[in-house]
């Protein structure tokens, strides 16, 4: 098989990869929101942050050292295994005795047993870094699909069921711990690699030495992208941070799914042609512009449709949560653009400037948060659209330096692309306007529609690139 034709496999299974989770899971935060109250998931929002620093354990820092290895031996998948493990053990040693410290700090009558638990996942994640590195390497997309089947079906059961019989809040702290571990079992399933009680310390330190500044890199990222779930509560109420985590969570479903597609399938795509600078620099090109294309009108899509869509899925109860998700729309539109970027980085083995890159962009996300402190919810969230933009600017200038595309040639050519999706954005509104006494489901249905169809003619008008390039895509994978 071609490496187009691998890519655009990969993209499929990812993408129905992703789809599944996230429709199962949309399901689920459809029933929860009229079983949990907003107090609930305003302590989950707090449990996110420790659920979500396990996710970042399987999929960063020592994982991706593996995949941009050539030829790695069981020498190397053991090592890394055991590394990991004791990685995570380490981490949730830490938290469990830091998280009393953490519940004083916000304030709030936050149960401690319950952040504590919910921390295991860290070290059930932990058990899949590898075959998830090793099915990732070989594009093996549709296993890692089928693998998650599982948990998928699994977990958004137990915590629905967990709810309706008044288990509140341990309902999804239950969910978040079944996940990772029916995913580990599926994983270990499919793969038929298995660890061998063999620690090589050149290994450990090869593998180390790129690794742990990416997974630094991703654990500050996490740390940050979830600093809203501390800061919210800590000044204003639990209540305003359950608010803002179901308009976060909806955001989170188109955006992981860009993400975790543009993610897992360019860096093993792009590290296999790492060589031919030529023709790493077109690939990513095309996937920066197909990125956006898609990104651009999705978010600014659902921005738009907003009002009834929150009214659907959550209720009339979480009215005050449209505004934030609307903002959280425009922050989230480059989240793609930033993987493409940061990507290029590993596929170089630039740990180091992946790291830096990383602090400088917390930095100058804290400048955004102080500048916006006595503006409210809206403000701060405000600051997350500042701190994504001012994000890019940081990550293009210095993939430039590997690829020689500048960030005034990147801006450039997104600019059709932006403009198309804002006339989409006031189709969408206007339509939206006329439609505003139908039932919510047929307002988003028309949405949506007229959004579809605007934006492909207004790309056919245009003769904007990603469009056409997504046509030619398409006809050749059929032939």
């Amino acid at each position: 098989m071609s490496t187009r034709k691998k890519a655009v496999s990969g993209i499929f299974w990812t993408f129905t990869d992703a789809i599944l989770l996230k429709g199962l899971s949309l399901l689920s935060f459809y029933i929860l929101a009229r079983l949990l109250t907003k107090e609930d998931y305003g302590l989950y929002a707090i449990l996110i942050v420790f659920i979500n620093i396990g996710t970042t354990i399987v999929e960063s820092g020592l994982s991706n050292s593996l995949i941009r290895t050539t030829n790695p031996t069981q020498l190397d998948y053991s090592t890394v295994f055991w590394m990991n493990i004791f990685s995570a053990i380490l981490l949730y040693t830490g938290l469990y005795f830091a998280i009393p410290s953490i519940v004083s700090y916000i304030g709030k009558p936050i149960p401690i047993d319950v952040l504590r638990v919910s921390s295991i996942s860290i070290i059930l994640s932990s058990f899949t870094t590898v075959q998830m590195a090793i099915l990732t390497k070989e594009m093996q997309f549709q296993k890692l699909m089928i693998a998650n089947i599982p948990s998928a079906i699994i977990s958004p059961a137990v915590g629905v069921t967990l709810a309706y019989y008044g288990f509140g809040i341990w309902s999804l702290v239950v969910m978040s711990l079944t996940a990772p571990f029916f995913q580990s079992i599926s994983l270990w399933t499919a793969s038929l690699w298995r660890p061998a009680f063999i620690f090589v310390k050149s290994k450990a330190k090869y593998h180390f030495s790129f690794g742990y500044k990416l997974l630094l890199s991703a654990l500050l990222d996490t740390i940050f992208k979830n600093i809203y779930n501390i800061i919210i509560p800590k000044r204003f109420s639990l209540v305003s941070n359950g608010e803002y985590e179901r308009a976060n969570t909806l955001n989170g479903y188109p955006t992981n799914i860009l993400t975790t597609i543009v993610s897992k399938v360019t860096y093993p795509l792009l590290t296999n042609i790492k060589d031919n600078k030529e023709e790493i620099s077109n690939a990513y090109k095309q996937i920066l512009r197909v990125s956006l294309y898609i990104s651009a009108p999705l978010m600014l899509g659902l921005a738009a449709t907003a009002p009834s869509l929150i009214l659907f899925l959550l209720g009339a109860q979480y009215a005050e949560a449209i505004p934030y998700f609307q903002i959280l729309c425009l922050a989230s539109m480059l989240y793609p653009i930033h993987s493409i970027n940061l990507n290029v980085l590993k596929v170089y083995g630039r740990s180091d400037l992946f790291l830096k890159l990383e602090v400088i962009k917390k930095i100058l996300t804290v400048i955004c948060i102080a500048c916006a402190w006595n503006y409210g919810i809206i403000g701060l969230l405000w600051s997350s659209v500042a701190a994504s933009a001012l994000s890019l600017l940081v990550n293009t200038y210095y993939s430039e330096k590997l690829i020689d595309y500048s960030t005034k040639k990147q801006l450039i050519e997104m600019i059709p692309t932006l403009l198309a999706a804002l006339c989409m954005y006031g189709i969408i509104i206007l339509v939206a306007q006329y439609t505003a006494s139908f039932a919510l489901i047929l307002q988003i249905l028309f949405n949506f529609i007229a959004g579809i169809i605007g934006y492909i003619g207004l790309s056919y008008i245009f003769k904007l690139t990603p469009f056409y390039f997504l046509l030619k895509i398409i006809k050749n994978y059929r032939s």
